[in-house]
């Protein structure tokens, strides 16, 4: 069911390309990506690849289920990059006391108190 509706999708966007995340039969997260083909004879033509999901697809998906915005989101993939305050500031333009509300408002949605809980919730 989900390949036929990222074929659809594809089928419908603009750009002509679809991805999905879901759970393979050994239970591992994976991407699915359809696209258009731009060669050949039929334009309707798709090609769907599957691979292994990297942690940052697996984190947005978690993160999108807590309700997280997308600020917050960005957040915590510096945090998870291992970025303290000062750098994550300074890679999204931000200030240091901006960061610490949005780990707030992150620790508030995932239910943790501490950086530590915030990455063992979400990777562990």
């Amino acid at each position: 069911m989900t390949l036929h509706s990222v074929v659809v999708q594809a089928h419908a966007s603009v750009s002509g390309t679809a991805r999905a995340r879901m759970r393979d039969a050994g239970g591992n997260w994976v991407v699915l990506q359809a696209s258009r083909l731009v060669t050949g004879d039929d334009p309707e033509q798709m090609v769907v690849t599957v691979e292994p999901a990297t942690t940052q697809d697996v984190v947005s998906l978690l993160l999108a289920a807590y309700g997280v915005s997308a600020r917050e989101r960005d957040i915590c993939l510096e945090l998870l990059s291992g970025n303290p305050t000062a750098d994550i500031a300074r890679n999204l333009f931000i200030s240091p006391h901006t960061v610490h509300d949005h780990l707030k408002a992150l620790y508030a949605k995932l239910g943790v108190g501490s950086r530590g809980e915030l990455v063992a919730k979400l990777l562990v």
